[in-house]
C-alpha cells in the first residue's frame, strides 16, 4: 500500500500540534521526516516520530522551544536549540548558513542544546539546489564501537555532503559513520530479519546476526574499521565540542531516556561556488563530472554506474507519482503516534 506525501505530513504534523508543537514548526518537522521516507531512507523517516511524541510528552524536549542566535559572525554563527525539536532547529540554521554563504562565500553554523535531526542529507541537498555546495553532520548517543573496543564508545555520528549538479540535479552522499545506521538495525529487529556479519557486536565483543543484540546493549561498527571511527571522531569535534554541545557518553539517548534532552550538536557548512570561484561554472563542471562517472563501463551482472544521490533521487520521484510504500515498523510507528494523541491513523 502506498501513502499520499501530502496526506502523510498532514498527519504527522497534527499528531506533533497534539503535543503543544506549534504549527509551522510541527509541518517543518513532518515534512522532513515525510522526505526521508519519500528518499527511501526509512530508518531516518516517519518512523521515529512515535519517539518525538514521547520525548515531547515527557518533557525532555520542549514544544515550545523557539531556536535563537547566541554567537555571530559574517560567516559564522552558533545556534542554541533551546532543548527543542533537532528538525526545525537544523533547518533554521541551514537556511542560516545559505544565506551567510550567499553574502560572504562561505558559512559555518554550529547547533547546541539540540535533539534528532532526521537525516544529514535532507539539510545538505537543501544548500545544493540552491547551488551551494554544502556539508551537514550531527552527534548522537554512544552506540557504536571503535575497531579494537568491546561495547560502545561513541556515536556513530552522520555525515552528508551535496553539491549542485546540473541536470543531474545534485550529488549527494549521506551516510552515518556506522557500518549501517542503527535505525536499520531495530527495523530488522521488529520483522525477524537478521543482519550481515559485520555489522554489529554483541555485549561481549563478538560478531553477530542476531538485531535484538542490539537492545541489549550490542555496538554498532564502523564502516571502514578505523576510517569510519576516525571519520566519527571528526563529526563528535566539529558538530558536537565546538557547537558546546554534551558529547560522547553525556548525550543522552533521547529514544530510551525521553525525559532528558541529549544536548546534541549539529554543523552545517555552505559554500557559494559563485563567490568563491567566480571565473568559473562550478556547477557545469560538476554536472560533466557526474557524465563521466556515470559513463564508465558497468561490471558484469551490474547494470548501470550510478552517481551519489541517484538512487534516492529516483526514489523522491517514483514516490511524488505514486505514493510512499511504508515499511510495516513505520506504520506501527505512526499508529501508535495516533494512540498517545488521540487520532487515527487509519484515516489517512
Amino acid at each position: 500500500m502506498r501513502y499520499d506525501p501530502i496526506k502523510l505530513i498532514r498527519y504527522a504534523s497534527e499528531v506533533l500540534e497534539n503535543c503543544a508543537v506549534k504549527p509551522e514548526t510541527a509541518e517543518t518537522t513532518a515534512r522532513v521526516l515525510v522526505s526521508a521516507d519519500m528518499r527511501g531512507i526509512h530508518s531516518h523517516g516517519l518512523v521515529r516520530i512515535i519517539g518525538y511524541v514521547q520525548c515531547l510528552q515527557s518533557g525532555g524536549v520542549r514544544a515550545d522551544a523557539v531556536p535563537h542566535i547566541r554567537v555571530e559572525g559574517d560567516a559564522f554563527a552558533t545556534v542554541d536549540a533551546d532543548q527543542g525539536l533537532g528538525i526545525p532547529a537544523s533547518v533554521y540554521a541551514n537556511e542560516l548558513a545559505i544565506r551567510k554563504a550567499q553574502k560572504n562565500g562561505i558559512a559555518m553554523v554550529n547547533v547546541f542544546n539540540s535533539h534528532h535531526h532526521g537525516a544529514c542529507g535532507y539539510y545538505a541537498s537543501e544548500m545544493a539546489d540552491r547551488g551551494l555546495l554544502g556539508m551537514a553532520m550531527s552527534t548522537g548517543d554512544v552506540i557504536m564501537a571503535s575497531p579494537g573496543s568491546a561495547g560502545r564508545i561513541i556515536g556513530n555520528n552522520p555525515f552528508s555532503y551535496a553539491a549542485p549538479a546540473g541536470k543531474h540535479r545534485f550529488i549527494c552522499f549521506d551516510a552515518a559513520m556506522s557500518a549501517v545506521a542503527a535505525g536499520k538495525i531495530s527495523m530488522a529487529a521488529e520483522e525477524g530479519h537478521s543482519i550481515p556479519v559485520g555489522w554489529l557486536k554483541d555485549i561481549f565483543g563478538n560478531d553477530t546476526t542476531d538485531p535484538n543484540q542490539y537492545n541489549l546493549g550490542g555496538a554498532l561498527m564502523p564502516f571502514g574499521g578505523h576510517k569510519g571511527f576516525s571519520l566519527s571522531v571528526m563529526v563528535e569535534t566539529f558538530a558536537g565540542l565546538l557547537s558546546g554541545a554534551a558529547s560522547l557518553g553525556d548525550i543522552h539517548a533521547w529514544h530510551k531516556d525521553p525525559q532528558h534532552s541529549g544536548n546534541v550538536g549539529h554543523m552545517f557548512l555552505a559554500v557559494d561556488p559563485s563567490i568563491v570561484q567566480p571565473s568559473q561554472d562550478t556547477e557545469a563542471r560538476i554536472e560533466k563530472m557526474v557524465d563521466e562517472l556515470i559513463a564508465a563501463k558497468p561490471a558484469p551482472g551490474v547494470d548501470r554506474v550510478l552517481y551519489p544521490g541517484q538512487q534516492e533521487q529516483e526514489s523522491e520521484m517514483k514516490a511524488r507519482r505514486d505514493g510512499i510504500e511504508l515499511p510495516m515498523p513505520t506504520i506501527n510507528a505512526l499508529t501508535e503516534a495516533g494512540k498517545l494523541t488521540n487520532i487515527s491513523f487509519e484515516s489517512i
